[in-house]
C-alpha cells in the first residue's frame, strides 16, 4: 500500500479534502503524540500549536489540539494565525516538547499541511519525520486513529506569542541605527501569518512604513504566497511610483521566507541578500563561528567567509541541517536560495521576519540601497551570478531526467566538469567557480536546475544546456 502522508523537506503537505484530511491529520497527530511522549522533557507533554491563514486553518487546528489532549499532551493554541518561527521561539522560550503548525507554507491555497518542530526548535530530522511518518501510515492503514476510550486527558489553553517575540528581536536588531537613517519602507506579508508582525515591529520603533495585504485572505489573493519577483508585483508597483521608499519586505504563508526589493521595486535574489547579509553579519557582530549554505546556494558566501578566515558548511537542501549547525554553534548565520535564513542565539528555523530586519539595519547603517551593497561584494571577491529553473516534466521527460541523473555521461561530455558532488542531486563545479546542479523533486514531477557563473550569459547557457539534453529547451 502506498504511503498518503509523506513528509518532505518541510513537513507533510497535501491538497485541502484530498490527501490532507481530519483523517489523515488524525494519524500525524497521534503519531507525533507518540513521539513526543517518548521524547518528553516535559511531564505531561506540552506543545504549542498554531496554523496559517488557509481555509480550515482554525479548524484543523483545534482538532489537532483536541487529539493530542485525548493522547494526553497538554496544547497551547495560538489564538490567530501564526508564523512558523515564531512557534519555534516559543518552543525554546518556554521549553517546550515541540510545535505544530497547520501549514503549507508559500505552497497555493488549495495546499495545507502539518510542520512539526521538536522541542530543540528548528526544524524536524530525517531521523524524525521518519519515524512519524512510520507510525502515521500505519496508524491510517490500520485505523487506529481516536476514540473516547483514551486514558488521559491534556488541556489546552489559548496563546498568542507576538509580544513575546517582538520583544526578542531587540536582541539581534539595531532599531536605533535603523530609526536614525529615518527609511521608508513597504510592507508585503502576501496575506499570511506574518501579516501586522514587521507593521507592528516598525510601529513600535516609529519607522515610517506603507503595506498591502495586511488582511487575512484564505486564497492569498488568487495566487501562492510565494514572495518572488511574479507574486510581488503590487509591491514593485508601489515602491516604483514613490521614490521615498528605500526598501521593500514581503514573507510566505508562515512567514519563514523572504522577498527583498530594492529602491524603485527592484526585485534581489535569495542568493544575493544571502551575500549581502553574511557580510554584513561577520562585519558587524562579534560572533566566532562560519557560515552555512545549502548545496543549492551561491558561492559568493563561500569567498566572503575566506576574506574574514571563516568556515563554510555545505548541507543538502533543507533548512534543518542548518538549524542543527546554528544550535550547535558552528555557523553564526546560514541560509538557503529558497529565501530562508537565521542567525545564532535566535531561532534554528528560518525567519522572514528576521531577513526584512536585518536587511533593513544593513541598509540603514550603510546608507547605501541594497544593489550598491551587492556591488560591494562583488569588489570585494569577483562576479557570481545565481539563477534557478524549475521544469515541470511529463512522463518521457522526467524518465528522461531520471536517467540523466544515474548516467550524466552526456552532460560530463558536455560540461567538462572539475568535481561531481552527489550530497543532494547532482552538483557539477566547473572551471573558474561555476556550478550547476540538478534535483528532482521528490514529491512532484519536476526538475530544478541552478546553476551559477561568472557572467550572466554562462549561466544561462549552463541550464540551456540541461533543457536542450532533455528536450525542454
Amino acid at each position: 500500500m502506498e504511503n498518503i502522508i509523506k513528509f518532505g523537506t518541510s513537513g507533510f503537505r497535501g491538497i485541502i479534502a484530498d490527501s490532507f484530511t481530519f483523517k489523515t491529520l488524525g494519524a500525524t497527530v497521534r503519531a507525533i503524540a507518540d513521539y513526543v511522549k517518548a521524547h518528553s522533557v516535559n511531564a505531561p507533554p506540552k506543545l504549542i500549536v498554531g496554523y496559517d491563514p488557509r481555509f480550515m486553518g482554525e479548524a484543523f487546528a483545534k482538532d489537532a489540539a483536541e487529539k493530542l489532549n485525548m493522547s494526553g499532551v497538554d496544547v497551547l493554541l495560538t489564538s490567530r494565525d501564526t508564523p512558523t518561527p515564531v512557534l519555534s521561539f516559543y518552543v525554546i522560550r518556554h521549553k517546550l516538547d515541540g510545535a505544530i503548525n497547520i501549514t503549507a507554507s508559500h505552497n497555493p491555497p488549495v495546499y495545507t499541511g502539518i510542520k512539526f518542530t521538536p522541542s530543540w526548535g528548528g526544524p524536524a530530522m530525517p531521523e524524525e519525520t521518519k519515524q512519524i511518518e512510520s507510525m502515521a501510515n500505519q496508524y491510517l492503514a490500520e485505523n487506529i486513529l481516536f476514540g473516547q476510550t483514551e486514558k488521559h486527558t491534556g488541556r489546552t489553553e489559548f496563546v498568542d506569542p507576538m509580544s513575546e517575540y517582538i520583544d526578542r528581536l531587540n536582541d539581534f536588531i539595531d532599531f536605533k541605527e535603523i530609526a536614525r537613517a529615518n527609511l521608508k519602507v513597504a510592507i508585503d506579508p502576501l496575506h499570511g501569518a506574518g501579516r501586522g508582525y514587521l507593521k507592528k515591529i516598525c510601529d513600535i520603533h516609529g519607522i515610517k512604513n506603507v503595506f498591502l495585504h495586511e488582511t487575512r485572505d484564505p486564497y492569498f489573493g488568487g495566487a501562492a504566497p510565494d514572495p518572488n519577483e511574479t507574486n510581488l508585483f503590487e509591491l514593485k508597483k508601489l515602491m516604483a511610483e514613490d521614490e521615498t521608499i528605500a526598501l521593500g519586505m514581503a514573507t510566505d504563508g508562515d512567514a519563514d521566507r523572504f522577498g527583498i526589493l530594492d529602491r524603485h521595486g527592484r526585485f534581489i535574489l535569495p542568493d544575493y541578500v544571502l551575500a549581502i547579509l553574511s557580510e554584513y553579519i561577520l562585519s558587524t557582530r562579534d560572533f566566532d563561528g562560519g557560515l552555512g549554505r545549502s548545496i543549492a546556494t551561491t558561492h559568493l558566501i563561500d569567498r566572503i567567509a575566506r576574506q574574514h578566515q571563516r568556515e563554510v558548511y555545505e548541507t543538502p537542501v533543507g533548512f534543518k541541517y542548518i538549524g542543527k549547525l546554528l544550535t550547535e554553534e558552528k555557523i553564526v548565520f546560514g541560509g538557503e536560495e529558497s529565501g530562508g535564513l537565521s542567525i545564532i542565539g535566535h531561532v534554528p528555523e528560518k525567519d522572514g521576519i528576521l531577513a526584512g530586519l536585518l536587511m533593513l539595519e544593513a541598509v540603514a547603517r550603510t546608507n547605501k540601497t541594497v544593489s550598491f551593497l551587492l556591488e560591494d561584494i562583488y569588489k570585494m571577491v569577483g562576479t557570481l551570478y545565481a539563477d534557478r529553473k524549475d521544469i515541470e516534466l511529463d512522463t518521457n521527460g522526467h524518465a528522461r531526467a531520471k536517467a540523466l541523473m544515474s548516467n550524466p555521461s552526456p552532460l560530463i561530455d558536455k560540461l567538462k566538469p572539475l568535481q561531481i558532488d552527489r550530497t543532494d542531486g547532482l552538483k557539477f563545479i566547473l572551471e573558474g567557480g561555476s556550478w550547476l546542479l540538478l534535483r528532482l523533486s521528490g514529491t512532484e514531477p519536476v526538475m530544478r536546475i541552478y546553476a551559477e557563473g561568472r557572467q550572466q550569459a554562462e549561466t544561462e547557457r549552463s541550464i540551456n544546456s540541461i533543457q536542450e539534453i532533455l528536450n525542454y529547451a
